[in-house]
């Protein structure tokens, strides 16, 4: 992917719901199991952040939900992503660096992670960055992140308490301090997926979430009444990607399949070979 510069490029998101909407994407769901209160839910999460083209991609609050809607999904909870580290099959450390918004700080942070994985893994791979998560704190001005868990503390960073579970840490406790168009090389897409089980029976994350006798399978802070990050437009049909102009890889496609279909079929054979270029390359257009 020819990334531009910066992440706040108006290019950038375009980008990347282009990219999701054509499945150029890779992302997997794997379960966790969560008891309470004599409830057994089973989730399925992240196994990994969602990347594209190898690489686990930044985005704001707005794009992480935007892309949820893409994959029918939704942004995880606290509780959640607590849960996401508890039941870790991989450990990987932080990757902190100097703050910054630009495609260079998002595929060193990948890479960062990336190194530390060895060989195919099965379950969830954690801690690959910060993420936004839902909170009934969201609003149009405000959004929640946290991450970056840690087995022991590291020279010079928090070392906060996670929300719900005893005894274990991170670098960023659930806050609210970046607005909902924030991105940073640390801001990775995790999710939760629509469906799940809760006590033997098929349900959804919404259900739970809102039902106050299992929402505490999913939040620890009682019913869950923001399902998404507000603001974000939600997207019923996937974005259109808009092409790019003609140039000189044009000429040269159209050029090509002229060719080949001269050698093939002669002049008729050069006019649908032109055609066929001139085709190739308005895919092209459209998806590089």
């Amino acid at each position: 992917m020819d990334w531009p510069k910066n992440l706040d490029s108006p290019s950038y998101a375009p980008m990347v719901l282009g990219a999701i909407a054509a499945g150029q994407f890779d992302h997997t769901f794997v379960p966790v199991t969560i008891d309470v209160g004599g409830h057994r839910g089973v989730f399925r999460v992240s196994k990994d952040a969602l990347k594209i083209d190898g690489v686990r991609i930044n985005a704001s609050a707005i794009l992480q939900q935007q892309i949820a809607d893409l994959l029918g999904a939704y942004l995880p909870t606290p509780k959640l992503y607590d849960q996401m580290w508890a039941q870790r099959t991989t450990t990987v450390l932080p990757c902190p660096m100097p703050i910054n918004s630009t495609a260079a700080g998002m595929i060193a942070h990948s890479a960062c992670v990336e190194k530390q994985i060895s060989g195919p893994t099965n379950g969830i791979i954690q801690t690959v960055g910060k993420t936004w998560v839902l909170s009934n704190k969201l609003s149009l001005k405000t959004a929640m992140n946290m991450g970056w868990y840690l087995e022991k503390p590291m020279a010079g960073v928090p070392f906060d308490p996670a929300p719900t579970l005893a005894g274990a840490h991170m670098i960023q406790s659930p806050g609210t301090a970046h607005g909902p168009n924030h991105c940073d090389y640390s801001q990775v897409c995790l999710f939760v997926a629509l469906d799940c089980v809760v006590d033997g029976r098929p349900t959804t994350f919404a259900e739970v979430a809102k039902d106050p006798s299992l929402c505490a399978l999913v939040n620890h802070t009682g019913v869950l009444y923001t399902l998404r990050q507000p603001g974000a437009p939600e997207l019923v049909t996937p974005p259109s990607v808009v092409a790019k102009p003609p140039g000189g890889a044009t000429v040269a496609l159209t050029a090509a399949g002229a060719g080949a279909g001269a050698l093939i079929g002669g002049p008729v054979g050069a006019v649908l070979g032109g055609a066929a270029g001139l085709v190739a390359d308005a895919v092209r257009r459209t998806i590089s």
